[in-house]
């Protein structure tokens, strides 16, 4: 059921709840930046670890973001011009920009050492997870497809 709360304000989505789950991201994005790491040697032995995750992640946003093309949106309502795309990394799991996200930012988080950044991460997992339930309704309705889609592949790692 799409949420019935309509704006028209610029830059804001029509659908209340796209913006709150957007809105949330961000804040919890920046926050994540703003907060200060730690200069330790547990902070060496994390490095490397972090480092890797950090290009891993990196690598796994960037290609999504790319195999979306015109569909890629940061709200969880699909564009009106949208198809469903199935191919590269989405052929494999349901929301791999969420999924490289969160890699990333534990990789980030490993390298500052920071169990605050890290606890921001895991915040951010929940947030994913509750947003893409409501982007998955969203989809279902406009795609007769994505059920099936959906029992194909995994929703943040492969199955």
């Amino acid at each position: 059921m799409l949420m019935k709360a309509y704006y028209n304000l610029p830059g804001m989505h029509k659908y209340l709840k796209d913006n709150i789950y957007v809105g949330l991201q961000f804040l919890l994005i920046i926050i994540f930046f703003i907060t200060p790491g730690f200069d330790s040697t547990f902070t060496t032995l994390l490095k490397y670890p972090g480092l890797i995750l950090i290009i891993g992640g990196s690598i796994v946003v960037l290609t999504s973001m790319l195999q979306l093309k015109s569909n890629l949106t940061a709200y969880p309502t699909p564009k009106e011009t949208a198809f469903l795309y199935t191919g590269g990394l989405y052929g494999v799991v349901r929301h791999p920009i969420y999924s490289g996200v969160v890699i990333l930012f534990l990789g980030l988080s490993f390298v500052s050492a920071s169990f605050i950044k890290l606890f921001i991460t895991l915040i951010l997992m929940i947030l994913f997870h509750f947003k893409s339930e409501y982007e998955e309704v969203q989809l279902s309705q406009k795609f007769d497809e994505y059920k099936q889609y959906k029992t194909r592949t995994g929703k943040f790692f492969p199955n």
